[in-house]
């Protein structure tokens, strides 16, 4: 798998990690027009054996993202979503170029979603066909958490299935996600009242396409740990998550070795004007 294909894969998969919310708590949690932004940063690690005595190919990558976001009214039933990646930086171990995100900085998303933040729609503003502005974009539709339809309080829990069908390259793939949330409690973070809320997703994905004019398969499983941080009128002050995934590729019907990867996720409001 090239080195470029692998990245835009690990996008994908990666996004799972990241998740952010905007709501107001009110008669039941909903998102409420807005501004604010966000710090992200995670770092990768990958590690493959290469058997016959070789050293394991092993690299870990850093993502730095700065991320706007902006929540408008547009009906009773919807509301207007944009999310612009201000600024992104990449730093890898990997004795290779560095990918060439330069589509990436300053890119707008803009779309609709429901009151309770499930994204209906996300495209590039830019006109190009780039297959990062696309990978990201999927990455993006994750970025909100799925609200219930009810107020948060201890013991509230729920539940929430994505199923998406992304194109890397020739690779056609098919993403499942199931992810439970639960409300594990109330706590004080920087000086304010907030809840606690406990994730835990599952990930199975299955590509297949043609490289180098082979036939190619690929399969990743994996799961997803995490928490955020809410105030109680449910503005996000932080979060955390880990990611493992087994990817295994398949070309002729010979089987590569699995490739394990790690994604470390951290989620930092940043104070108006930050």
């Amino acid at each position: 798998m090239s080195s470029n294909f692998a990245r835009q894969i690990a996008l994908i998969v990666s996004a799972s990690a990241i998740v952010t919310s905007i709501a107001f708590a009110q008669s039941a949690t909903t998102y409420a027009p807005g501004k604010l932004r966000y710090h992200v940063t995670t770092v990768s690690t990958r590690a493959q054996p290469l058997g016959g005595g070789r050293a394991p190919f092993d690299f870990s990558t850093t993502t730095n993202q700065w991320i706007s976001l902006e929540v408008g009214p547009h009906s009773t039933d919807t509301l207007e979503v944009a999310m612009t990646l201000d600024s992104i930086r990449i730093t890898s171990t990997l004795d290779a170029p560095p990918p060439d995100i330069a589509v990436l900085q300053g890119a707008k998303f803009t779309g609709t979603m429901s009151p309770r933040g499930h994204i209906y729609a996300l495209t590039a503003v830019a006109n190009s066909t780039d297959g990062k502005l696309g990978a990201t974009a999927t990455a993006l539709k994750r970025f909100l958490l799925p609200l219930p339809p009810r107020p948060l309080a201890p013991g509230t829990s729920w539940a929430d299935t994505v199923v998406e069908h992304p194109k890397v390259g020739t690779i056609n793939i098919t993403s499942s996600s199931v992810t439970t949330y639960k409300v594990a409690g109330d706590t004080t973070v920087s000086g304010q009242h907030a809840w606690r809320i406990d994730r835990y997703t599952t990930i199975a994905q299955l590509g297949k396409g043609m490289e180098a004019g082979q036939p190619l398969e690929i399969t990743t499983s994996g799961t997803v740990t995490g928490m955020q941080f809410f105030t109680d009128k449910g503005v996000l002050l932080g979060g955390q998550s880990t990611q493992r995934t087994d990817l295994t590729e398949k070309m002729n019907e010979s089987e590569g070795a699995p490739i394990q990867q790690t994604f470390k996720s951290t989620v930092e409001l940043l104070p108006q004007g930050g």
